[in-house]
């Protein structure tokens, strides 16, 4: 898989930040991804790959420019918010659709591109899946994990949008 740059984002600028414009995002686990989140900003036809971190790790060479809490997150990103608590619930409604991805992380993917995007990761996710002995369906929360950005690029470069 090759691996997009992501951007950087200040605090200031990542306050000015809208929901609604927020097409992906990660929540934190216990294993995987604990220390931060990654996130898909649409803006006109061009979208932004994000991340912050430094959750439970803190970086102490990171300036306060670029520190955003998890609680910071939180509160830019209510929707957010709520889908990673209340997303495994079968008759939960909000703007995103909740992929548990093991070990408590999870993948917010707005309702406007979520089933445009879901074969391409049902694909990835197969194929990830198609050589392994064990439990293919413990391994289904990995294989989100391991593939989401991979099929979001595959998405993208079908339907020639760029990532920036």
């Amino acid at each position: 898989m090759r691996k997009h740059q992501v951007n950087k984002i200040s605090k200031i600028d990542f306050m000015k930040l809208n929901e609604e414009d927020v097409m992906f995002i990660t929540n934190p686990g216990r294993m995987g991804d604990e220390d931060g989140s990654t996130f898909v900003v649409k803006n006109g036809n061009e979208l932004f790959l994000y991340r912050v971190d430094g959750f439970m790790y803190p970086n102490r060479t990171k300036t306060e420019e670029y520190n955003i809490t998890i609680e910071e997150m939180k509160k830019q990103f209510p929707k957010w918010h709520e889908a990673w608590k209340h997303g495994n619930e079968k008759d939960y409604k909000g703007k995103y659709q909740y992929l548990y991805m093991g070990f408590g992380n999870g993948l917010s993917v707005d309702n406007s591109i979520y089933n445009e995007f879901k074969p391409y990761l049902n694909k990835l996710v197969e194929e990830y899946l198609k050589d392994k002995k064990d439990s293919k369906e413990d391994l289904k929360y990995a294989a989100i994990y391991n593939v989401w950005q991979e099929a979001l690029m595959k998405m993208l470069e079908e339907k020639n949008i760029m990532l920036k």
